[in-house]
């Protein structure tokens, strides 16, 4: 009756929370106004009665976020690039860089829920001290989230990273792969994390990556990014070969549609030796992707994951065979351009806009298999 009655309620609520948002859809403003709070009380009532019902109350959460420049204020001495100092072009300060660091708490406060994220990777961001900042000195401090992070030669030192709480997940071992170009000694990029650890009592294998950027052409573009594809690969064709049973996790920015041809070399391969795409679902339906290109929505923010995970082979499972893009009304604005809704982002070009990303975050919720 406990369970039957907080279903309702829950039902309730979204259902509430749904109408308003689709009311209120050209009012933009108002939507704001509806409090992380509320979102975070919402969705974690929904989700804490859906898996009580569905007997996988006790899961994790994983997910991915590119939030956008996410730089420190002081000059890099190393690779020279400054427009995210005070004196940049960006004129990058102390305020601005609070605000980046509280609003990405908050995205990742009402992403968790009641359960919180357990584990999270990171594109966009400049150093450790990044998320030492987000992790230390926000109240995501109370969590005791470790970080896991390598510096990359990218051009503009940006690299990815990951979070993860050291209650639930055990890291085992850890390095960076570098994406290397051995044709063009001038091509720098952002590394693919590799982190290895224990979740749950399984051996979980991740993947963090932001595979090199459309900028300066598509066509021009695609080769780098089928490279970064065939590296990665190579390193999870050597994960099958110690354990065709591994449970392997690839998240991040591929700069890539999931039917574009570096995404399908990661599918590649007999089963169970290649990664299966999961089927990707907006949680208010706000957004048609995880970030818009003029008056596209395209899914660069991608999940994949070994059959062992997809189809709880081992101790581990991801629920419902998909990932969530968090299209939350507080990440959005109305697009005054090209029409619709669009990402509230923190630059628009070099003028400050104060948003939150110009991508949206998406994770996954793991539980205990079903078969076990």
């Amino acid at each position: 009756m406990l369970a039957l009655k907080y279903t309702r309620l829950s039902s309730i609520a979204i259902i509430v929370l749904k109408k308003k948002i689709t009311f209120e859809k050209n009012t933009i403003e108002t939507m704001k106004k509806l409090s992380i709070g509320i979102l975070f009380l919402l969705f974690s009532i929904n989700y804490q009665v859906f898996a009580q019902i569905s007997g996988q109350a006790n899961f994790n959460r994983i997910a991915f976020y590119n939030v956008e420049n996410f730089f420190d204020i002081y000059p890099d001495t190393v690779l020279g690039y400054n427009q995210f100092t005070p004196n940049g072009d960006h004129h990058w300060n102390k305020n601005r860089y609070a605000t980046k660091k509280n609003h990405i708490y908050k995205v990742i406060a009402a992403l968790g829920g009641w359960q919180g994220v357990s584990i999270m990777g990171f594109a966009e961001i400049e150093n450790r001290s990044i998320l030492e900042d987000l992790t230390q000195k926000t109240p995501l401090k109370k969590e005791h989230y470790k970080i896991v992070h390598f510096e990359s030669h990218d051009h503009r030192g940006i690299d990815v990273g990951l979070i993860y709480r050291p209650d639930r997940f055990k890291v085992l071992h850890a390095h960076k792969i570098p994406v290397i170009d051995s044709n063009d000694t001038n091509f720098h990029t952002r590394d693919i994390l590799y982190v290895k650890g224990l979740l749950q009592g399984d051996t979980l294998n991740i993947f963090v990556n932001h595979w090199p950027s459309r900028y300066g052409g598509l066509m021009r573009t695609i080769p780098k990014r089928k490279l970064a594809a065939h590296v990665l690969k190579k390193i999870i064709d050597s994960v099958f070969h110690q354990n065709k049973m591994a449970n392997i996790l690839v998240m991040g920015d591929f700069n890539d549609r999931p039917d574009d041809e570096s995404i399908q070399i990661l599918e590649r391969g007999a089963s169970p030796f290649r990664l299966y795409p999961l089927t990707y679902k907006t949680l208010f339906n706000l957004s048609q992707g995880s970030l818009k290109h003029k008056t596209e929505w395209a899914v660069f923010d991608q999940i994949l994951v070994s059959d062992a995970l997809k189809r709880g082979r081992q101790k581990l499972q991801i629920s419902n065979n998909s990932f969530i893009i968090f299209d939350a009304a507080f990440l959005l604005e109305k697009d005054e351009k090209y029409q619709g809704m669009t990402t509230d982002r923190t630059y628009k070009g070099f003028t400050y806009h104060g948003g939150f990303s110009d991508h949206l975050p998406v994770y996954v919720d793991i539980v205990k298999s079903i078969s076990r």
